[in-house]
């Protein structure tokens, strides 16, 4: 949908008509004949202008294209083609305006304009122009519409139209960087916990045992001081252990008017909880649950994978922190569907006391969730000791 606007007079252009007025004074004043030539010819460049402004933007058509995925923080490249499917006047200095806005019920800010400038588009022909810039904080932005203007060729009218062009991009959480730690103390709860299966695969674990040989064995699993006693091939067999199932509860909450470090919590343990996913699903071998306690509840889960990643960014991206106690809903809903053995971590913005038998009374009252209470971990990420685990970037 194109919206033509009025043309504009710009301040070029009213100094210009203004130093006509002083002209068109003086000769009638005067009585000059020379100043009112002088004042006819130039009073027409106004009237050129505002016609080649206007045939400039004529039939004008551009189109945007962004990256279908980006995370917070990252460089943002947006490209914009502009055509004229004119067939003989050229297209000069068209400034093309575009607004990106954050939406969200939470949100209010002005919206980001980034600016274009095409110099030359020939008749019949496109041109490619981008912006780049970041985009610091995750959620659902929106783009359009678009502006575009020219002041060519005497800068002193400006017109513009505006294109409605829509388009919507989902910024996802920046990841920051799991500590050594923070991966040895998931290796040692795996070690301690994790379930394991003793297999005749192509994967090779731990040596548990011999078997005789089978067709597509590998040689390098023959046990040759016992194919030597036995007079016949035998193989090692192994043992493959599973990884840990894990089950992430983040609990968004924050007070109805919350200070700046409220605000900034809120976006650790988004950013703490997308990169613990990313990094085990990067790993694999893992199911995983994710539980949001948020404005909106939001639940996850499925085998390790790209597509689960990205389900997971998507749910974290537009998640918005409540002042509402929406944890103990939250965690019942994952510890409803979790396996035995799977790793349980609670992430929030404020001290969780597992024991505290009125908050979690629905928890306590459950035989099968209740047993979970002891075995899981909370995590506040407004304690110094975070930094321990986990460095945001």
């Amino acid at each position: 949908m194109r919206i033509p606007r009025v043309p504009i007079i710009t301040l070029e252009g009213l100094c210009y008509i203004t130093m006509l007025g002083f002209l068109l004074a003086g000769a009638l004043v005067r009585q000059i004949n020379l100043l009112l030539a002088l004042f006819a010819l130039l009073a027409g460049l106004p009237l050129v202008n505002r016609w080649l402004v206007w045939a400039t933007l004529r039939k004008l058509q551009v189109q945007r294209r962004v990256p279908r995925q980006v995370s917070a923080g990252d460089l943002l490249l947006a490209e914009l083609e502009l055509k004229n499917p004119r067939k003989r006047l050229a297209s000069w200095a068209v400034t093309v305006e575009d607004q990106i806005q954050r939406r969200g019920l939470l949100v209010n800010e002005p919206p980001i304009v980034a600016k274009t400038l095409f110099p030359y588009v020939a008749s019949r022909g496109a041109a490619v122009q981008s912006y780049r810039g970041r985009l610091l904080h995750r959620g659902r932005y929106e783009f359009g519409p678009l502006r575009l203007s020219t002041l060519f060729p005497f800068g002193m009218i400006r017109s513009s139209t505006t294109i409605e062009q829509p388009q919507s991009l989902l910024v996802f959480p920046r990841l920051g960087r799991l500590t050594r730690r923070w991966q040895r103390l998931q290796q040692s709860s795996d070690l301690g916990t994790s379930n394991v299966q003793r297999r005749q695969g192509l994967l090779e674990g731990d040596f548990y045992g011999l078997r005789d040989w089978r067709p597509g064995d590998s040689r390098r699993w023959i046990h040759w001081r016992t194919s030597a006693r036995r007079q016949a091939p035998a193989v090692r067999q192994f043992e493959q252990q599973r990884n840990q199932d894990l089950a992430l509860v983040v609990e968004l909450w924050q007070p109805g008017v919350p200070t700046d470090e409220q605000l900034r919590q809120v976006e650790i343990a988004v950013s703490f909880a997308a990169t613990i996913v990313s990094d085990v699903c990067r790993r694999g071998g893992r199911t995983v649950w994710l539980s949001v306690a948020a404005r909106e509840p939001r639940f996850t889960s499925g085998p390790t994978s790209l597509a689960l990643t990205r389900e997971v960014m998507e749910s974290l991206a537009v998640a918005e922190a409540t002042a509402k106690d929406a944890l103990p809903d939250a965690l019942s809903q994952a510890l409803d569907v979790v396996r035995p053995g799977t790793n349980v971590i609670v992430i929030s913005t404020r001290p969780t006391d597992l024991s505290d038998t009125e908050r979690f009374g629905k928890l306590w009252r459950n035989t099968r969730q209740r047993s979970w209470l002891g075995r899981m971990q909370a995590i506040n990420v407004a304690m110094p000791e975070l930094h321990d685990y986990f460095v945001p970037l």
